[in-house]
C-alpha cells in the first residue's frame, strides 16, 4: 500500500541518519571520556609540581633562617613545608601514565631524601662554620636538581595536554569529514526517494488536481486514471465516482432552477403591481411586468426614483422591513400621462445565515383608494358643513325658547327644551370635530408654531382639565426631566392632543386612582410625552385601532363618540410626531405623544 511505499522509500535515509548520528554520540562520548581523564592527571601532576616547587623555596627560607641566621621559632615552618612537599610528592608518585614519567618520579623521591638529610644536618645543634658549608655543597645542589626534575615533570605533563588537544582536533576533523560524507549520502538517498514519490504520489495527485480544474469549469468528462491499487488508486476512484454523481446532480439541479426560474416569472409577471428586487448594493436585479412599464415610462435608468431609492438605502442599512399602515408614505408619479400613487413596501432578504441579501419593493397601487379617501373626507367635511347651519340655527331657537322670549314655560316644556338644548350642544361639537378632522386630513389646517417647553404644555393641560379629575377624587402627578429642550408647536392644537389624552386617562380611571404625566428625552432630537393610567386597559389587538374614528373598545361603558384620538393622531402627524399606546387588560393604558425637539437646544 501507499504507507508501505513511503516506509520503504525513507528507510535508507533514515538508517543513514540514525547510523551517523549513533556514530558521532559514541565517539564523542568515548572522547569526553578520554580527554576528561588525561587532562585532570596532566594537570594534577602539573598542579603537584608547582605547590612542591613552592614548598622546597619555603625549605629554602626556614633552614636558612634556622641554620644559617639562627632563628630557632623558624622549626615549626620548616616542618610544614615538608609535609607540604611529601603530600603532593605522593600524588606525584601515582601518576606514572607518560613515557620517562616514572623515571623522574624515582629521580625526585631519592633527591629529596637527599635534601631531607641535609636539612636535618642544617637543623641540628652545631657549628655555624660547617652548617654553613653543609649548606652549600648539599643542600643547594639538592634544591636545584630538585627544581629541575620538576620543571620536566611539568614540561612533560604540559607537552602531554598539548597533544591531547592536538588528538582532539584530528578526531574532530575526522568526524567532521565523516559528517559530510553521511550527509551527501543521505542527500542523495533523499534526493533519490524524492524522485521515486514523485512518480508514485505526485503524478497521481497532479491528475486529481487537473480533474478537479475541469471539474470546476463543468468538464464532467475528464476521469482521473488508475495508475495503482492502492489509496492513490482508491482516490482515483472516488473521484471519478463523485464527477458522475455531480454530473447527475447538476442535471436535475438545472432542470429544477429552470423549472422554480420560470414559476417565478410567471408569478411575479401575473402580480399587477410593479415589483422590483433588489440586492444588498442596491443595484435592480428583477423586475416583473408592471414595474418594466413603469421604468420605462420614467426612464429610470436602472435606478429607482430618488425618494423610493433613499427609503430602499434605508432599509438596507438598518435590515429591517418598510412597511407602513398609513397614506403618509404614499408616493405619487405620472405614469403614462396619468397621476398614479404607490404605497412602497421594501421587504428584507435574508439567507439561510440570516445574512442580508437584498430587498424586495413591492408598490401598491392605491390611486383609488387615496381618491375615495379623498371624496369621503370631502363628503364628511360637506355633511358637517351643511348640517352645521339648520343646527345652529335650532340651537338658536332653543336658547330663545328657554330665555321665555315668546313666552313662558311649564317644568315639562322646560325639561322638554334642556335636553334638546344638550343634544344640540353634543352633536355640534360633533360636527365641529368632524370639520376639523376633515380639514387636518386634507392638510387645510394652518399651524401657528412657536416654541414652547414641555413644562409649559403639561402645566396648561393640568389646569384644563383640573376640575375634571378633582369631580373624580383623582390625583395628577407630573414630571419634567431636566435640561429637555423646547418643541416647535401650535400651543392651540397641541393643547387640545394633551386635553384629549388627559380627559380620556381621567374617564377611564377609577374613582381616587392617579393620573401620571411625564416628559422625557426620546431617541434622536425628541422628546416624548406620556399619560398613565390606573384604568381597565386596552387589549392588544385594538391598540392601532383606537385612533380610527368612531371607534370605541367593546365592553367599556364610557360614553364617547370616538374622534378625539382620531383628531389627536392627525395633529400630531401635522407636526411631523407621532402618538401611540401601550397597554395591557386590567393594567392601565399609557398614551404617548413624541414631538421633535428644536434644532440647536439643550
Amino acid at each position: 500500500m501507499l504507507r508501505t511505499r513511503l516506509f520503504l522509500n525513507l528507510l535508507p535515509f533514515v538508517v543513514m541518519l540514525l547510523a551517523t548520528g549513533v556514530y558521532a554520540i559514541v565517539l564523542f562520548s568515548r572522547l569526553a571520556a578520554s580527554v576528561d581523564t588525561t587532562v585532570s592527571e596532566h594537570y594534577r601532576s602539573i598542579l603537584a609540581a608547582q605547590r612542591m616547587d613552592l614548598a622546597l623555596a619555603g625549605i629554602d627560607r626556614e633552614v636558612w633562617a634556622a641554620a644559617i641566621v639562627g632563628t630557632p621559632e623558624t622549626t615549626q615552618a620548616l616542618v610544614q613545608h615538608q609535609q607540604r612537599f611529601e603530600e603532593n610528592l605522593t600524588l606525584q608518585l601515582k601518576n606514572n601514565s607518560l613515557p620517562g614519567e616514572s623515571d623522574l618520579n624515582q629521580q625526585l623521591a631519592a633527591e629529596y631524601q637527599a635534601l631531607r638529610q641535609a636539612v636535618a644536618v642544617l637543623v641540628s645543634p652545631g657549628l655555624a662554620a660547617s652548617k654553613h658549608r653543609v649548606y652549600e655543597r648539599e643542600l643547594t645542589p639538592a634544591l636545584l636538581g630538585l627544581r629541575v626534575l620538576l620543571d620536566k615533570i611539568r614540561g612533560l605533563n604540559q607537552q602531554a595536554i598539548l597533544a591531547t588537544s592536538e588528538n582532539v582536533q584530528k578526531i574532530t576533523r575526522d568526524v567532521r569529514r565523516l559528517m559530510v560524507i553521511g550527509m551527501v549520502i543521505a542527500l542523495l538517498i533523499s534526493a533519490y526517494a524524492c524522485y521515486q514519490l514523485s512518480r508514485s504520489v505526485l503524478q497521481p495527485i497532479q491528475l486529481v488536481i487537473k480533474a478537479t480544474r475541469e471539474l470546476g469549469e463543468g468538464n464532467f468528462k475528464q476521469p482521473v486514471p488508475v495508475l495503482s491499487h492502492d489509496e492513490l488508486g482508491e482516490l482515483a476512484l472516488a473521484f471519478n465516482k463523485m464527477a458522475a454523481q455531480l454530473q447527475e446532480y447538476r442535471q436535475s439541479t438545472t432542470e429544477e432552477i429552470v423549472r422554480l426560474h420560470r414559476t417565478m416569472e410567471t408569478t411575479l409577471a401575473s402580480f399587477p403591481d410593479p415589483i422590483f428586487v433588489l440586492n444588498k448594493d442596491g443595484h435592480i436585479e428583477l423586475m416583473n411586468p408592471a414595474a418594466a412599464d413603469m421604468a420605462t415610462s420614467l426612464q429610470m435608468n436602472g435606478q429607482l426614483p430618488a425618494r423610493l431609492r433613499a427609503i430602499t438605502q434605508k432599509t438596507l442599512a438598518s435590515g429591517e422591513s418598510f412597511l407602513p399602515n398609513t397614506f403618509d408614505a404614499v408616493l405619487s408619479f405620472r405614469l403614462n400621462g396619468a397621476e398614479r400613487s404607490f404605497l412602497p413596501r421594501i421587504l428584507t432578504m435574508r439567507n439561510k445565515e440570516d445574512e442580508l441579501v437584498g430587498v424586495a419593493v413591492v408598490l401598491y397601487d392605491v390611486t383609488r383608494f387615496r381618491l375615495l379617501d379623498a371624496a369621503k373626507t370631502h363628503l364628511v367635511g360637506t355633511v358637517s358643513h351643511e348640517l352645521k347651519t339648520p343646527l345652529t340655527s335650532v340651537r338658536m331657537a332653543l336658547h330663545i325658547l328657554l330665555e321665555k322670549t315668546v313666552g313662558a314655560l311649564n317644568s315639562k316644556q322646560q325639561e322638554l327644551l334642556d335636553a334638546a338644548r344638550s343634544d344640540t350642544e353634543r352633536l355640534l361639537g360633533i360636527l365641529n370635530d368632524l370639520l376639523d378632522l376633515a380639514r387636518l386630513e386634507e392638510g387645510a389646517a394652518e399651524l401657528h408654531r412657536e416654541n414652547v417647553a414641555p413644562a409649559e404644555l403639561l402645566q396648561a393641560a393640568l389646569d384644563e382639565t383640573a376640575d375634571k379629575a378633582a369631580a373624580r377624587n383623582l390625583k395628577l402627578n407630573w414630571a419634567v426631566d431636566p435640561g429637555l429642550p423646547a418643541v416647535l408647536v401650535d400651543r392651540q392644537r397641541i393643547g387640545y392632543v394633551f386635553a384629549n389624552l388627559l380627559t380620556n386617562a381621567i374617564k377611564h380611571s377609577p374613582v381616587g386612582g392617579e393620573v401620571r404625566l411625564r416628559a422625557a428625552r426620546a431617541e434622536g432630537q425628541a422628546i416624548q410625552f406620556t399619560v398613565a393610567d390606573d384604568g381597565p386597559g386596552i387589549p392588544e389587538q385594538y391598540h392601532q385601532r383606537v385612533f380610527d374614528r368612531f371607534f370605541r373598545v367593546p365592553g367599556q361603558t364610557q360614553t364617547g363618540v370616538g374622534l378625539g384620538l382620531s383628531i389627536a393622531r392627525e395633529i400630531a402627524v401635522a407636526h411631523g410626531g407621532r402618538i401611540g399606546v401601550k397597554s395591557s387588560p386590567n393594567k392601565g393604558a399609557t398614551l404617548f405623544l413624541v414631538l421633535k425637539a428644536v434644532d440647536g437646544e439643550q
